[in-house]
Formats: C-alpha cells, sequence, structure tokens
C-alpha cells in the first residue's frame, strides 16, 4: 500500500509540473500548429472500417477548425493534421465490455421493449454477480497479502544464507522450497486475477445496462457504480491521456453510431488541445456524450477562443 501511494504522489507531482509548466506551453503550441495524429489499435469487432473511422476523424476536426474559416474567429489555422507515418497523438479503437453493452441494448431496442420487470430481474442479477465477485476479490487480496508476506520472508532468509557460509544443504533445500512455493502461489495469484477481471467486466456491463435502462424507463433510482480496474470509474465512451513521457493518445471505447463517434472524438480531440470539461450540457466539451448537435455550444466557442487567444 505504502509502495502505491508513494507512486500516485510521483505521479500527482509529474502532473501538478506538467499542468504548470509545459501544460500552458503545450496549449500555445497547440493553437499555433497542428497536432498530427495516426491510426494506432485498430479492433475490427466495431464493425467500422479504417477509412469510416478516418472519416469521422476529419469531421470531428472540423468541428474545431470551422470556427476559424469564414466569418469565425480572426484567422484561420489548421488545428490538427492526419499524419500516418509519424503522428504524435494516437488514435486507438478498443473493444471491450462497453461497446458489448451498447450493441446488446440496441438490439432489444429494436426488438422487444424492456419494461421495470427487466430492470427489477436485472437488479435480482446484479446482487449475485455482485456477492460472487466480492467474495472472489477478498480471496485475492487475501492471497496477495499472504504472498507478500512470504516474499519478505524468503528474501530476508536469501539475505541470511548469502551472509552467512552458503555451505548447508538442508538450509538450501529450504530456500529452494521456498521459492518454488513462491512461483506456485503467483502462479495461481494470476490465474485468480484474469478470473476476477472476467468477473469486473461482466459486473461493469450488467452496472451499466442497469443504468441505462433505469434512464430510459424514467425510474426514480440511484445509479449503481462500476468496480474494479476498469478504464475510468463512469462509463466513458473516451478517454485522452498524456503520460508523463509526453507520448499523447485516444482510446475510443464505445458509441452508437456515426454522429455519436464523431461527438466523442470532438471531445477528446478538444482535450488534445488542452480543453477542459464545462457545465453546459450542449457542449462538445461536457462530460457526457449527452448533446445532439455535431458543432460547438457558445461555450465550447468561448473556451476554443481563450485557448487560441483568439478574437
Amino acid at each position: 500500500m505504502s509502495k502505491l501511494l508513494t507512486a500516485l504522489l510521483v505521479f500527482c507531482a509529474v502532473l501538478f509540473s506538467w499542468y504548470y509548466r509545459g501544460g500552458f506551453e503545450k496549449r500555445v503550441v497547440a493553437c499555433a500548429q497542428p497536432i498530427t495524429y495516426v491510426i494506432g489499435t485498430f479492433d475490427r469487432q466495431f464493425g467500422v472500417t479504417q477509412s469510416t473511422f478516418l472519416s469521422a476523424l476529419s469531421e470531428a476536426e472540423d468541428v474545431w477548425e470551422q470556427p476559424f474559416r469564414g466569418e469565425g474567429l480572426s484567422e484561420g489555422r489548421e488545428l490538427f493534421a492526419y499524419a500516418p507515418e509519424g503522428g504524435t497523438l494516437r488514435v486507438n479503437l478498443i473493444y471491450d465490455y462497453r461497446q458489448a453493452v451498447t450493441e446488446e441494448l440496441s438490439v432489444l431496442e429494436g426488438a422487444v421493449k424492456e419494461d421495470e420487470a427487466d430492470y427489477r430481474a436485472m437488479e435480482a442479477r446484479y446482487s449475485q454477480l455482485k456477492s460472487a465477485y466480492s467474495t472472489l476479490k477478498n480471496t485475492y487480496e487475501a492471497r496477495v497479502t499472504s504472498l507478500d508476506s512470504m516474499s519478505a520472508t524468503y528474501e530476508s532468509n536469501v539475505e541470511a544464507w548469502n551472509k552467512g557460509k552458503r555451505n548447508d544443504k538442508r538450509e538450501f533445500e529450504a530456500l529452494e522450497a521456498q521459492r518454488l512455493a513462491l512461483e506456485a502461489e503467483l502462479s495461481e495469484l494470476k490465474v485468480l486475477e484474469a478470473v476476477l477481471n472476467q468477473k469486473t467486466q461482466e459486473l461493469n456491463a450488467l452496472v451499466d445496462r442497469l443504468n441505462r435502462l433505469a434512464r430510459a424507463l424514467n425510474l426514480n433510482v440511484e445509479e449503481y457504480n462500476t468496480v474494479g480496474a476498469s478504464r475510468g470509474e463512469t462509463f466513458a465512451g473516451g478517454i485522452y491521456s498524456r503520460s508523463s513521457d509526453g507520448e499523447e493518445k485516444i482510446d475510443i471505447y464505445e458509441f452508437q453510431n456515426h454522429d455519436k463517434l464523431v461527438r466523442v472524438l470532438a471531445h477528446e480531440l478538444g482535450h488534445a488541445l488542452g480543453l477542459e470539461h464545462v457545465d453546459d450540457p450542449e457542449a462538445i466539451m461536457y462530460r457526457q456524450n449527452e448533446g445532439e448537435a455535431g458543432t460547438l455550444s457558445d461555450t465550447d466557442l468561448s473556451a476554443l477562443k481563450a485557448l487560441c487567444n483568439a478574437n
């Protein structure tokens, strides 16, 4: 736990340094010259071609560049450019439980209208799955703690062996037995971790389906939370990230249709420019992909003007 806390503190320090030193510089550069991007991971389970995906990216670019044309902002600027051979921003299309849920719901909506009885049945399933997940998680964490203790004991014994004469056969055999036991436990933990990850995805898929069905039926219920180490604590169609060494990427996980894909791409491109979330539900930079418009709202436009120092 202490190592994890130390790592988090180091990460926060790096993030703080980037935001107040490199972040501002990056934003200025982003508006002065185009951010080049390239397609990275491309999962074909989405059923879209790479040319279709590139077309959506081009439309998402245009969302931000259009205001600089005609009677928009004072000077024309190209903010993004596709560079297949050397783009600095990698755009990835990654299929996981989020898109699987979206596709499942689309099929259900087109076939049989779900009602509150379906929601309550899903709730019961959630309760069973959450209980099984919690039991498995507790078992996993207890065994990780035990493995840490075993490892510490082994390291201490090895250190003592290295400081001694190292000629006692029984001590050596005991050390070897400890090593093999550690390897066996680590191997079993990896299997258990894979099962836990699968349960996590299954549970999070059910959580997303419950929450979306509750909204569709206008049920007065609290939203369920996702669990485990999923990408992002809440359901997100895409995520922009920048590593400590400056590598940037956009991961796209979910979209219902072409227009939603363009909006989520535009949203993440906005983050790549240096824009933050806004409170306007109709804005491209709203924290959830709820709006329908494919153009910038007044809130987006004001943020873009401030970012690019444009009139």
